[in-house]
């Protein structure tokens, strides 16, 4: 019986050996194992970090927007785009109806 040389492990994200850094962790999956290294460990909460930094923009009360008469159905349609979206079904519909409402909006 011929034996399979161990292929030295490496990190899924950047293809370092683990030779390479300082430390190389594995998946919990044993089916389909992954490893990321702690260098890509470091990308990755510099990027989740500087994302957590751009807040998005705080709408003032009373914004006009906010106050249209269609803004509850515009939040209606948009929840139901996520929705759908979300459960891998096609929210084209969807789309088209928060287009068609927030023109309506601006053009009032």
């Amino acid at each position: 019986m011929l034996s399979v040389a161990k292929q030295p492990l490496t990190c899924s994200f950047c293809r370092k050996p683990q030779s390479a850094v300082q430390k190389l962790i594995a998946s919990p999956s044993e089916s389909v194992r992954a490893y990321i290294c702690d260098e890509c460990i470091a990308v990755c909460t510099s990027i989740v970090q500087e994302d957590a930094a751009q807040k998005a923009p705080v709408i003032e009360e009373g914004h006009p927007l906010l106050d249209h008469p269609l803004a509850s159905d515009v939040f209606s349609a948009l929840e139901l785009w996520i929705k759908l979206q979300s459960l891998g079904q096609d929210p084209t519909a969807e789309i088209a109806a928060v287009h068609s409402l927030v023109s309506q909006m601006l053009l009032e």
